[in-house]
């Protein structure tokens, strides 16, 4: 997979104007595609000056610096805080992202400037729980041997108020818990142990890194094969998490895990030999970035993060995670009335996308319908980023919407990118044999259409399903090669309904 040199991905390609219709710039197959650049002014003013900062220190590209300050803010929030949009539609506050970046990136570098203060935080809290932990520790000692004592006098004297006293006295001891030092922050674990640190820490857990490990032990790295996903599935979405195992029962009501790491590209071409991650939901949860490499065009001496902002950005974040960490119970955001109309309006706009055969993003449905919801925890994460102390008292506003919708539309670029180069490894020579079929076909040639239905009886000696053909149709799609033209009403009188067509860019033909 190639990779283009210009590493400022704001420069927008030109259009190639043929015969009065413009078609974006064709990007050939195995090349890497450039999405578009984090819309920085989204972001909080105090977060938006440190990832700035991050990227011209360390000279990497914002995308990563931005993936770990939003990982940093679900971090602090998730568990902590619930957005209810409408109905019983409610949204918890954490998030799965991965950045993907090549090796001698400084991701490293990066990850240890946007994290640090949750570091702090941790420790911080750790030590405030380390009191609590002792007095409970005493109290079970206490009531270890007050109901040691019950129960011996309950034997020896067998009187009704002896019993009572025993009964009363083990229902305390069976009440009491020890909590556990408290753990923000994990790197690597297994499911198994996801499920079991969850369970300690009232359903909290942020799984944070700079490098990809957690998805080797999602590819089966400890286990043969795929390992269970079930505790990573329900700790995003929420769900009731419930693992019995022999000798203890562990049960999480509501289960908030953050994700937020980076992998390398060749991770992107493993995952896709893994079909079962994509099939359970895992990698449908999951916002992707893929910022472009600057390796070899860095500078030597850049300018560093300046103290002010670096000072800000640790007090402002430290602030929030020890401020949200007080509330006992998760608190719920509300929605102004202009900022649901947008999520609605947003949901109109995303749906259509989704039609099997003939949507946009269809050949993204499993991680694009999942998009608006994601939308929604960020815009709560943005307003806990603005009001810690009192978000739950004030609804989200329309402009924070705005806002999030701006950095959903960021991630479909970026999603369609990734997901493109998960499908390129099995699917790219097919491609190829399309676009030769394309080029060489007569009626093609003077249509400069053709229907899915054609292709695929093109290709169905190599493509014997359905899905292959319309991921090699993405594949095309996203690289600029022909474009899904607007589907025909089906006819009243019945019948099949018709094939989608595509449009084939015109380049093709002037190449021929």
């Amino acid at each position: 997979m190639t990779t283009e040199p210009n590493w400022a991905p704001d420069i927008p390609k030109p259009d190639a104007p043929h015969n009065g219709e413009a078609w974006e710039e064709i990007i050939p197959l195995g090349s890497r595609l450039v999405p578009p650049a984090f819309p920085m002014a989204c972001l909080p003013i105090w977060m938006r000056d440190m990832i700035d900062g991050v990227a011209e220190e360390t000279q990497t590209a914002p995308d990563i610096a931005a993936a770990f300050g939003l990982g940093a803010l679900s971090t602090a929030a998730g568990g902590k805080a619930i957005i209810r949009v409408r109905g019983g539609w409610h949204e918890p506050l954490n998030l799965f992202l991965a950045c993907v970046a090549p090796p001698a990136t400084r991701k490293s570098a990066v990850f240890r400037a946007m994290t640090a203060p949750l570091y702090e935080a941790e420790e911080a809290l750790a030590v405030a729980g380390r009191a609590k932990t002792r007095q409970a520790e005493l109290l079970r000692l206490q009531l270890e041997e007050a109901d040691k004592q019950a129960r011996t006098r309950a034997v020896r004297s067998g009187s009704a108020s002896d019993l009572a006293e025993a009964e009363s006295t083990a229902l305390a001891l069976a009440e009491i818990t020890v909590p556990h030092e408290v753990q923000l922050i994990a790197k690597n674990v297994t499911p198994e142990e996801c499920s079991t640190i969850l369970s300690e820490q009232d359903g909290r857990l942020a799984i944070l890194s700079a490098e990809g490990d957690i998805f080797d032990i999602i590819c089966g790295r400890y286990s043969n094969g795929v390992p269970t996903l079930t505790p990573f599935l329900e700790a995003h979405a929420g769900d009731v998490l419930k693992v019995n195992r022999r000798g203890r029962a562990e049960y999480v009501k509501s289960p908030a895990l953050t994700i937020a790491v980076c992998i390398q590209p060749v991770v992107l071409t493993i995952i896709a030999e893994k079909p079962r991650l994509r099939g359970q939901g895992l990698l449908a949860r999951f916002l992707y970035a893929l910022p472009p490499d600057t390796v070899g065009y860095r500078k030597s001496s850049p300018g560093l993060v300046p103290d002010g902002v670096r000072e800000t950005y640790t007090d402002t974040l430290l602030g929030i995670v020890l401020s949200l960490a007080e509330w006992d119970q998760p608190q719920v955001l509300s929605l102004s009335p202009a900022a649901d109309q947008l999520v609605t309006a947003f949901q109109d706009e995303i749906e259509p996308k989704l039609r099997a055969g003939i949507g946009e993003l269809e050949g993204l449905r499993d991680w694009a319908g999942k998009l608006v919801g994601a939308c929604v925890r960020i815009s709560g994460l943005l307003h806990l980023a603005m009001h810690a102390d009192d978000g739950f008292r004030r609804p989200v506003t329309d402009d924070t919407m705005r806002d999030a919708i701006e950095i959903a539309r960021y991630y479909i670029a970026h999603a369609a990118a990734c997901f493109g180069v998960m499908v390129e490894g099995p699917h790219t020579q097919l491609a190829r044999d399309a676009l030769n079929w394309i080029t060489k076909n007569d009626k093609v040639t003077q249509s400069r259409t053709f229907s899915q239905r054609d292709l695929h009886r093109r290709l169905q000696s190599k493509a014997k399903d359905a899905a292959t053909v319309s991921a090699v149709l993405t594949l095309l799609d996203t690289h600029g090669y022909i474009r899904l033209l607007p589907q025909p009403e089906r006819d009243s009188r019945g019948g099949r309904t018709p094939s989608p067509r595509f449009s084939v860019n015109p380049v093709l033909f002037e190449q021929r």
